[in-house]
């Protein structure tokens, strides 16, 4: 980032405060609805129909996942598994957070699937491509157990030609890149499935400017200083690849050719300030000959999935396009 936009930066955002000279201070998490930052234990013992426990894969890195899977396999013999990975601006929350342990449990319950969520490292500690190395190293992962007698336990049932990467909001930009990669190393994968993905850049749309200040959350500035803390030192501004996905995503598709990327589903809302951007990548997907189906729910707001709100009718349709989705 340019000095002139550090300096910009010196009042609270987020959680943060950043001083002239580019250092911060981390603070306590921003406010939020009831309970949005609390962190719960994994469950071993079942629940509802879904047991979870934590994997750690690096200790040094701080990586590890926590895999829930169904109790009830309803006649099938195998389960696809679902790698995911959670929001927050590539700064917030870990897959500890009740909001995305709840989401996990629903999806595993509803899915009939085993779901692999990703505590991946946060910036501006570790700035990106710290996070796509996280999440492309779980992957792995997740695909070297079918060569191992490990983990067996959780993974006695999974169908491991049916893994799919999934995330919502910064972890919907992370599985995007996980998938990019993945076809680039010849990885197949059975789908993508991108819930309001992160993007950003310096020119604003037409729904940042309508939206900006409307969703707690989710604001111009709180998504402008996410991109701060978050791009690689020496970025010059939000028009980086990793923010803004027009620059070099149609380029490297191109380069990909016949191998092409897992088929999309990509979950817009309306009242989402970030709606412009994501249609715009999908249409992006979409001019390289992927398979993409593009969902919009025009009342819908930037993490409407993960409010936990039963009477939001858009996060009950949401589930059952994403098993729809699984099960083509």
């Amino acid at each position: 980032m340019g000095d002139e936009e550090r300096k910009s930066s010196g009042k609270q955002i987020g959680g943060f405060v950043f001083a002239e000279d580019g250092s911060y201070v981390r603070t306590p998490p921003p406010t939020g609805p009831a309970g949005f930052f609390e962190e719960v234990p994994a469950n071993p013992s079942f629940i509802d129909g879904v047991a979870s426990r934590d994997v750690i894969l690096d200790k040094d890195r701080g990586l590890w996942v926590r895999v829930f899977r169904p109790e009830e396999l309803e006649n099938r013999s195998t389960l696809p598994i679902v790698i995911f990975y959670h929001g927050g601006g590539f700064i917030y929350m870990s897959a500890a957070n009740a909001i995305f342990h709840r989401f996990c449990e629903a999806l595993s319950r509803k899915l009939g699937a085993i779901v692999v969520s990703v505590n991946y490292r946060l910036a501006p500690e570790h700035r990106l491509p710290a996070a796509y190395d996280d999440g492309y190293d779980a992957l792995k992962w997740v695909r070297g157990i079918a060569k191992s007698s490990s983990d067996q336990d959780a993974f006695a049932h999974a169908d491991f030609s049916k893994i799919f990467v999934m995330g919502d909001s910064a972890g919907g930009n992370l599985a995007a890149r996980v998938a990019l990669r993945a076809a680039q190393d010849g990885i197949p994968l059975a789908g993508q499935i991108l819930l309001q993905p992160f993007y950003g850049g310096t020119s604003r749309t037409e729904s940042e400017l309508r939206l900006g200040s409307s969703n707690p959350m989710i604001t111009l500035d709180s998504s402008d200083f996410c991109w701060l803390a978050t791009l690689p030192e020496g970025a010059a501004d939000r028009d980086h690849p990793f923010c803004n996905p027009t620059l070099e995503l149609p380029g490297d598709l191109a380069r990909l050719g016949a191998r092409g990327l897992a088929r999309a589903l990509v979950v817009v809302g309306g009242k989402d300030l970030l709606h412009d951007r994501q249609v715009e990548f999908a249409k992006i997907l979409e001019d390289a000959g992927n398979t993409v189906k593009l969902i919009e729910y025009e009342n819908a707001s930037h993490g409407f999935y993960a409010v936990g709100d039963a009477s939001c009718q858009e996060s009950v349709l949401v589930l059952d396009e994403i098993a729809s989705f699984l099960r083509e």
